[in-house]
């Protein structure tokens, strides 16, 4: 069971990735949304019927996944790039966070969230960093630390075929782990710890420069890791256009979404800046990713 877990966790953050980088730019309204229905539907089937679970078959499964969403016809126009992160609730649950996901596309944005993996690779992680800085079981280090490899092996294998079908993928999550050194310490494990830091370096790295910060109101840790970092990242990356939203019954949706229409009218004017620069230089912009 605790394998076909993680194996509906790969297979769901790739479909809403491959999805996210389709729907911003499908020819037809639709096919996106098709596509993923159909995936859902197939890998149910795989669940049910014991296959497609183990990371042998998942790793040829992705190939087979990242070549069919690209069989969508696209026409790649420059868009702005909006990065989603934040506590684990508020950033994935469309109840917590007034639909965000669809709010930033009905603002002809391409959005990016990262997987709910990841969320799983850092507690695994968190578990190994325990005895490094704390001390306890070497052993419990040594099998979590085996376990992160496993499972980075697959995470390792779906962005390859990700890549290879022409779409953008972050790197490993051992890659991710570094990240953050020198802004925050990976003994951080509070409010979603170093991994909210590093996914926003991560996100500004692959070309997602703007980042609403989702956050629930009040949760001191949270803040710590989140809206406390940026100014770090963007002394860092002066490029990134990062804007924290608290999520609360009491806020209303209109001035949460106008701090992110706010955020996207920087980016905007950042975006035609850049392509009035590229034009006077007599430069061309680079491909999309």
């Amino acid at each position: 069971l605790l394998r076909k877990v993680i194996a509906s966790i790969f297979y769901g953050d790739m479909l809403v990735a491959l999805r996210s980088q389709t729907h911003a730019y499908e020819n037809h309204r639709g096919d996106a949304d098709a596509m993923t229905e159909k995936w859902i539907s197939t890998i149910q089937g795989w669940i049910r019927d014991d296959k497609n679970y183990s990371a042998h078959d998942m790793k040829r499964r992705f190939y087979d996944i990242a070549a069919d969403y690209a069989t969508i016809p696209i026409t790649r126009v420059p868009k702005v790039k909006v990065g989603v992160v934040g506590e684990i609730y508020v950033k994935y649950s469309p109840l917590g966070n007034n639909d965000l996901e669809k709010f930033l596309e009905s603002q002809d944005c391409e959005v990016n969230l990262p997987g709910l993996m990841g969320f799983v690779e850092y507690c695994v992680a968190n578990m190994t960093l325990d005895v490094e800085l704390y001390g306890g079981s070497k052993v419990k280090a040594m099998a979590t630390d085996k376990l992160l490899d496993w499972m980075d092996s697959i995470g390792c294998a779906m962005n390859d075929a990700m890549r290879k079908s022409g779409f953008y993928a972050p790197g490993s999550f051992r890659e991710l782990m570094e990240k953050p050194k020198g802004i925050i310490s990976l003994g951080a494990k509070m409010g979603e710890g170093w991994l909210l830091t590093a996914e926003m370096i991560e996100l500004v790295e692959g070309g997602y420069e703007n980042i609403v910060c989702a956050q629930p109101f009040g949760c001191l840790p949270n803040h710590i890791v989140g809206k406390g970092m940026i100014n770090q990242i963007r002394a860092r990356y002066p490029q990134a256009n990062i804007t924290p939203v608290d999520y609360d019954p009491s806020a209303t949706r209109v001035n949460q979404e106008n701090r992110i229409k706010l955020m996207l009218a920087v980016a905007r004017e950042q975006q035609r800046d850049k392509e009035e620069a590229q034009a006077a230089s007599g430069a061309h912009p680079a491909p999309a990713q």
